[in-house]
């Protein structure tokens, strides 16, 4: 399942990347973008916008309630009868949704802080934008949050 986000929707579409789901998003992309973008790569709107502005088109759309991110993905995830992976969990960039690649630590030097180059071993990029990743204490707070959603659809809570 592959999904575009619209302007409004910019942190679900970082939850959706972060569990590894193809999330296009972009906040310069106008609505005919998203509706020609979405039609081109079979993507499913995700949007908060009124049916009246997609009504008609020959394109999947999934209009989000919530303001709260953590529940948008809850909604998305339940909708879509999503299966969440955790192998599949960071393998996304976060800024342009292309998968990560696996990086030796030593070419990484001089690009992360001095404290991260020197604690941690594991790094991936960004084959697109180069950005670097490592899980440092951001990966563990993001995966206590995912928790909290993914075990509260499990329990049936939300």
């Amino acid at each position: 399942m592959k999904f575009i986000c619209d302007i409004m929707l910019g942190k679900l579409a970082k939850y959706l990347r972060i569990v590894g789901v193809d999330t296009s998003y972009s906040s310069s992309l106008s609505l005919s973008q998203i509706i020609a973008a979405a039609a081109a790569e079979q993507r499913t709107v995700l949007t908060r916008r009124t049916g009246q502005l997609l009504s008609g088109q020959q394109i999947s759309v999934y209009f989000i309630q919530s303001n709260c991110p953590q529940e948008q993905l809850h909604a998305v995830i339940r909708h879509f009868n999503l299966q969440p992976d955790s192998s599949r969990f960071f393998t996304r960039c976060l800024l342009c949704n292309e998968l990560l690649a696996a990086i030796e630590k030593a070419a990484v030097a001089g690009n992360v802080p001095d404290y991260v180059f020197s604690t941690i071993n594991d790094f991936s990029q960004c084959p697109c934008c180069r950005k670097i990743y490592w899980k440092g204490t951001h990966y563990g707070n993001m995966l206590k949050r995912l928790e909290q959603v993914l075990g509260a659809m499990k329990e049936g809570t939300r």
